[in-house]
């Protein structure tokens, strides 16, 4: 198979205090929900809001194009890795969704 098919290249956006480390936990959760559904481009942006007031500050967004079509999906969190656990769980849904449809 195509390897561009298998890992798209993923750009990333942040904002706000996002490590090394998040920014890679991103990007595994976003290639494993991906894994096999053809994806070609994945925009992937990762906010840290520095306002303690905020309840779910940390916001983790993928955009992604799938067989021709946009795949979105977005989730916030109290902090980013609970964030990018969501937005695997969400990126997945969606992708098997469109593949059925």
């Amino acid at each position: 198979m195509n390897a561009t098919l298998e890992r798209p290249e993923i750009r990333f956006l942040t904002s706000g205090e996002v490590t090394g480390a998040q920014r890679a936990e991103a990007e595994r959760a976003v290639r494993a929900a991906l894994h096999g559904t053809g994806a070609t481009s994945v925009q992937v942006t990762l906010s840290i809001v520095a306002d303690p007031s905020l309840p779910r500050p940390a916001l983790a967004r993928a955009v992604a194009e799938l067989d021709g079509r946009r795949l979105l999906a977005q989730a916030a969190a109290p902090s980013l890795e609970e964030a990018i656990g969501l937005l695997r769980h969400r990126i997945a849904v969606r992708a098997s969704y469109q593949r059925a449809v």
